[in-house]
């Protein structure tokens, strides 16, 4: 970068007098619940949601899950929980980490029950929570479609 130009090179020396290294996440695993619980603390407050939490499997998840963007990464993801997931309970089908969440179901059936929650309310959201016109773009009675949201726990 002190090539390109692109970084000063008098700051790389006056940064680097202390060299310190900053091991990436997945090698500081027991940091994750503490990070976590501090980004739903924060961003619920931000976006005025109440508390959540998670269970442990989807906190299992979180603590298994190789963070290739780091704690960047992290805070995006719990930040999108608190704003997707209308429930004060985060579990399992919740997340979306990518080629983590889908392939650690484990059934097809979980797999399965994952993105019809998530479908389903990606649609709600596009029909302004409207229940009638959101079962007729699914093609479902309006009594099914409550039923659904029942079981995945889905609210406005």
């Amino acid at each position: 970068e002190i090539a390109t130009g692109r970084f000063r090179e008098d700051l790389f020396y006056r940064l680097n007098v202390i060299p310190f290294f900053v091991p990436p996440l997945r090698d500081r695993r027991e940091d994750i619940p503490i990070l976590a619980d501090y980004f739903l603390r924060v961003f619920s407050g931000e976006h005025g949601r109440g508390p959540k939490e998670f269970t442990s499997d989807a906190l299992d998840l979180l603590i298994d899950y190789s963070w290739p963007g780091n704690v960047r990464e992290l805070r995006n993801e719990i930040e999108r929980l608190v704003i997707m997931i209308p429930d004060d309970v985060i579990r399992p089908a919740d997340l979306s980490l990518p080629n983590g969440n889908t392939s650690r179901a484990s059934t097809l059936h979980e797999a399965r029950a994952q993105y019809e929650r998530e479908f389903i309310v990606t649609k709600l959201k596009e029909n302004d929570w409207n229940i009638s016109q959101t079962a007729r773009t699914l093609g479902l009675e309006r009594s099914y479609l409550y039923r659904k949201m029942k079981t995945y726990g889905i609210e406005k």
